[in-house]
């Protein structure tokens, strides 16, 4: 499967900065936005060669993610990050720290089987916001998330399809040291029965 994420970063170009892992069963390619109004046109031109999943990064509104639902072909899935209650008093924590222009280290784990974590991985930084992006399996997965927070990271977001078991053992691993956050999918209103 080849999918995309989309995260928010300052001065990004999107055009210029990504950066795509190559696994046996597809591809993920990663795009720093700073705009996340840009995002729905380039899904858009995404999806229309190839991509087959689009992810969001969980500092974009809901909004964004209907918007890139109307612009990419149906059969292209659209989720986006969000943070259960275990979370939500780190993800505040990160967000007034983020507002007040000092926010800790936050990290990108994405489901990429076959990844070796220390190596397949890149660090953006501009301004105070510093991200790294880690490409990893599922197994390794808690053991990252692990050692990010033992390194300061105060948010971590999971991306590529991270089953509720794994995500769960990876908001264990952090002991609510970091808010962890999950790309999922919205619910879609049920389709009226067809009329006989």
């Amino acid at each position: 499967m080849h999918h995309a994420v989309f995260y928010e970063f300052p001065e990004a170009d999107p055009a210029t900065d990504r950066f795509t892992y190559e696994m046996a069963n597809g591809s993920v390619t990663v795009v720093l936005v700073d705009d996340p109004s840009k995002v729905p046109a380039i899904a858009k031109q995404m999806a229309e060669t190839g991509t087959e999943l689009v992810e969001l990064c969980g500092g974009m509104p809901l909004a964004v993610r209907a918007k890139v639902k109307a612009a990419v072909p149906s059969e292209t899935r659209v989720a986006s990050v969000s943070f259960g209650i275990e979370s939500i008093v780190k993800a505040a924590e990160f967000n007034r720290a983020f507002m007040d222009g000092k926010p800790p280290a936050e990290a990108c784990i994405v489901l990429a089987p076959g990844a070796n974590p220390a190596n397949d991985r890149f660090s953006r930084r501009a301004g105070s916001q510093n991200s790294t992006f880690i490409m990893t399996d599922q197994r390794a997965a808690p053991d990252v998330a692990r050692q990010l927070v033992d390194e300061g990271v105060g948010l971590i977001e999971l991306y590529g399809g991270f089953s509720d078991e794994n995500a769960s053992e990876i908001i264990g691993a952090v002991a609510g040291r970091s808010a962890v956050g999950v790309s999922g999918f919205g619910h879609e209103p049920p389709r009226p029965a067809s009329i006989r």
